[in-house]
């Protein structure tokens, strides 16, 4: 029994850093171009079925079942059950749309017209010969894309996520157009790097929008002046992310949090309109929800975690990780942090297919 006891640490331990080393995987192993939206839909079908056999495959049928899978003593059945069904909805949607323009033969092609039929098609899936070690990759991949997913739904009535939304107001991003995604920084302002990235966007007529953190902001202002700070900012959009990194959950001065920080981004002009909240960590409640409401402010969470922050991944890795959940997502709020070096290396990379099978959001036409 202690070496049991063990062995589940060590597991927990590993699994604590949620996807530094499995949670992606090296995308040549597809070694088909993703150039146009007809590449697009076709990887995206295969990264789709995948998933879904792993889905179909994991029992998550009873609390025990959960607990032993999320490595969780408290688990909500609800909660996970909610999740999965969301989920499968959601994937069968997104299938469907990967099927358009799809040519007689082809893979994958089969009409589906509900979860069963997608279960069936991916129980009967054999990849081809020259995408065996993709598959094994992305199997390897999708199961503990699976764990982070379902770790969120299992402790969501206990520590709030992005995996659920606790107000139809919320925004997470799987509600865009087909291929739209968004970009979004947290965390900032780091001058020289929210400088860099911002300016990348701008030159590549990108409008994102970052999230700033209330005493990270009030410094950047005392050491540069707020007319340097606005600048940084310039073609994009600014939200708030609270005046400390703290969960909003359990933050007893939420409100101060919130209003101080509001204040700054008015008062130093960054946004004179109603604002965007994201609660870091995704953490919140409904009173919080409400008290923005009252400023016609909103709480945007997100969809695709690129997890930049790791220091154990690479960016060709984190770059690898995004692109496989825009294939699988299709669309969706893109998590990104202006203070970590990476991020600026995976959009520049990802900004090739812009216009060919995706379409970066403008900020400005998303409003509160």
């Amino acid at each position: 029994m202690r070496y049991i006891l063990v062995i589940l640490f060590l597991l927990t331990k590993v699994f604590a850093v949620g996807p530094t080393r499995v949670a992606t995987f090296d995308r040549a192993l597809w070694n088909e171009p993703i150039n146009t939206k007809s590449d697009f839909n076709k990887a995206s079908r295969h990264e789709i079925i995948s998933y879904v056999n792993q889905i179909i495959h994991t029992d998550l049928s009873s609390k025990e079942k959960i607990k032993a899978f999320v490595l969780r003593k408290n688990v909500s059945v609800k909660s996970l059950q909610q999740w999965k069904d969301f989920t499968q909805n959601n994937l069968l949607k997104n299938f469907k749309e990967a099927q358009q323009g799809c040519q007689k033969g082809e893979a994958l092609c089969a009409k589906v017209l509900n979860w069963n039929d997608l279960a069936k098609m991916a129980t009967a899936y054999i990849p081809s010969q020259k995408l065996t070690a993709w598959y094994n990759a992305s199997q390897t991949f999708f199961s503990y894309y699976l764990y982070e997913q379902a770790r969120l739904a299992a402790i969501f009535q206990k520590t709030t996520s992005e995996i659920h939304k606790l107000d139809p107001s919320e925004m997470q991003g799987f509600s865009f157009q087909d291929g739209e995604f968004l970009l979004t920084f947290d965390d900032g302002p780091q001058y020289v790097r929210t400088d860099a990235i911002n300016t990348m966007l701008r030159n590549n007529n990108i409008h994102g929008l970052f999230f700033v953190l209330g005493n990270h902001l009030q410094a950047s202002i005392k050491k540069y002046g707020a007319k340097k700070i606005a600048n940084l900012y310039q073609g994009s959009c600014v939200g708030s992310h609270g005046f400390m990194h703290k969960s909003h959950q359990r933050l007893k001065n939420w409100q101060s949090s919130y209003d101080k920080t509001r204040e700054l981004i008015h008062h130093n002009g960054l946004n004179n309109h109603s604002i965007w909240f994201r609660p870091p960590y995704g953490q919140r409640h409904k009173m919080l929800i409400k008290y923005l409401a009252k400023r016609n402010d909103k709480i945007m969470l997100w969809n695709i975690d690129s997890q930049d922050w790791n220091r154990k991944l690479s960016a060709k890795q984190i770059e690898d990780r995004v692109l496989t959940l825009m294939l699988l997502h299709r669309k969706g709020i893109i998590l990104f942090h202006d203070i970590h070096p990476k991020a600026i290396k995976v959009i520049k990379s990802l900004n090739h297919y812009q216009g060919k099978s995706i379409e970066w959001i403008d900020c400005k036409t998303i409003k509160p």
